[in-house]
């Protein structure tokens, strides 16, 4: 079976770990990896600083994913150092784009802005060395890609509607190309049952299914009739849609049997 490619996500930002936003991008990218056939494997959220930034960058090159999108950090203030952590650990240096200052330029020409190119307007032009720019339909910051070893990273920024529509353009096309597929999956509502009692079926059941994978989640209050499992098999595999429906056969026998032997009971 082909390897299915692998990804992580670092979104930086204070704003993230304070509570004061909600990382909705890295949840809207999860959803296209899932889409294309991809694994996302990790999502790592940073403060705003150099050193975390170069860590974490760090730590991911040392795991050898597909692919490393970085979320954030790619405007003009102080507290976007996004490619300055990506630049320190790759040991590269920060250096002007020729490309990605013509993108910024036609973007603010387009705006009408009467200030000119200032540092911090060029600063968003400004790229580890090797990087390439990726264009952004609706903003001034470009997104950037750089191939590092096994690993190609890819930097977005924060803003949601500039995030979705490079990644539209420029990341869904990388996606598309692995040719991978996206997990087949299932799922059923089971009422009247608490988790802990569907825990030993659901148990033999995965035994039983070793290559799928079970997820249940609880919804509402446990006990009481109205109790109720939304339960999630999926598989990786392509062509498995009869063998999840075995598994799913399987589970609803094993509950039956253990209803009416009194089996498995808390």
């Amino acid at each position: 079976m082909k390897k299915l490619p692998t990804a992580e996500i670092i979104s930086v930002g204070n704003e993230l770990l304070i509570g004061h936003t909600l990382d909705t991008n890295s949840h809207w990218i999860a959803k296209r990896f899932t889409k294309f056939g991809w694994t996302l494997q990790r999502i790592t959220v940073l403060r705003d600083s150099l050193a975390a930034i170069k860590d974490g960058v760090t730590g991911v090159l040392r795991r050898k994913p597909d692919l490393l999108i970085t979320l954030g950090g790619l405007g003009p203030t102080h507290d976007d150092m996004t490619l300055k952590g990506v630049a320190l650990a790759l040991n590269k240096r920060l250096a002007l784009n020729p490309e990605a200052f013509a993108m910024v330029k036609a973007r603010y020409n387009a705006l009408d802005a009467s200030t000119g190119l200032t540092r911090f307007r060029r600063k968003m032009a400004t790229l580890p060395e090797g990087a390439e720019p990726l264009p952004n339909p609706v903003g001034t910051a470009p997104g950037v890609t750089i191939k590092v070893g096994a690993t190609r990273i890819v930097s977005l920024p924060g803003v949601p509607s500039e995030m979705k529509a490079i990644f539209t353009g420029s990341v869904i096309p990388m996606l598309r190309a692995s040719k991978s597929q996206a997990p087949e999956e299932m799922s059923i509502g089971l009422v009247g049952i608490i988790e802990s009692a569907l825990a030993p079926s659901l148990d033999r059941t995965r035994k039983a299914f070793p290559g799928l994978y079970f997820k249940s989640h609880p919804r509402g209050r446990e006990g009481g009739i109205r109790s109720l499992i939304q339960l999630h098999v999926y598989s990786v595999n392509p062509s498995s849609h009869a063998k999840l429906y075995a598994a799913i056969a399987f589970l609803l026998r094993e509950l039956l049997r253990s209803t009416r032997s009194g089996k498995d009971k808390e």
